[in-house]
């Protein structure tokens, strides 16, 4: 990793306060001043970020499923798929990371009937980004109520962290039987990161507009559409 907490320190507003202080300068003064400062060391935090998670993604290799489950369904029929386990995830790209100073953690929020799993994706200098998924438990495949629940955290612990990191499978379809995923939160959530994109380049509005896309809004479609246009903001911002 190149960078630095050495660049947070080049023109800050810190400079302006020693001034203040020396000058004898008020509280209100200084307040607004520590506050500029926040703000500078905030925003200096979010560029750091994106360049780091910029070469993180130039790097990272399509992630392979390793895994392959077979099962029997309710209604007598089999469902068949492979998928790339979230341990099999961390082994492949968890030294990029770390490499980058990326480092990530979950907040799982379990409310009966739904279950909201948060990942937040963090800089060594402090900024976080956060995807969220929100789903009902997985009954598929005759699982008990804490399977179920079990199944469905896992779940979206990989997909949060895949969306999140703006990464893709080497087979993109997305694997097994998604638990039931809200497709309105994940619509939401495409919408704040397409806006975020439009305000840095407005040609990006035709193209990635929800309303011109020729295929059906289902919940895997929205969740490859987070992770590229996680992909977009990046270059954005790079």
């Amino acid at each position: 990793m190149e960078t630095t907490t050495q660049q947070l320190t080049v023109n800050q507003p810190s400079n302006l306060i020693e001034k203040a202080i020396e000058k004898g300068a008020d509280i209100a003064t200084l307040e607004k001043l520590m506050a500029l400062q926040e703000r500078f060391e905030a925003n200096q935090a979010r560029k750091l970020f994106f360049e780091e998670f910029t070469s993180f993604q130039a790097n990272c290799p399509d992630l392979r499923k390793t895994k392959k489950v077979s099962f029997d369904t309710k209604t007598g029929g089999k469902t068949e798929y492979s998928y790339a386990p979230l341990a099999d995830i961390i082994r492949q790209i968890g030294k990029l990371l770390k490499d980058h100073g990326l480092s990530y953690r979950w907040e799982i929020q379990d409310d009966k009937d739904n279950i909201k799993v948060t990942c937040l994706v963090s800089h060594v200098n402090g900024h976080t980004e956060r995807t969220t998924m929100q789903g009902n438990p997985d009954a598929s495949g005759s699982k008990n109520p804490m399977q179920a629940r079990g199944s469905a955290i896992e779940y979206m612990k990989r997909y949060t962290l895949i969306g999140a990191l703006g990464i893709t499978t080497a087979d993109s379809d997305i694997d097994g039987r998604l638990p039931e995923l809200d497709i309105d939160k994940l619509h939401k959530q495409y919408m704040e990161i397409y806006n975020q994109c439009i305000q840095k380049d407005s040609n990006l509005s035709t193209t990635m507009n929800p309303d011109n896309w020729d295929i059906e809004r289902t919940a895997d479609v929205y969740v490859k559409a987070i992770g590229r246009a996680r992909q977009v903001l990046a270059k954005l911002h790079k």
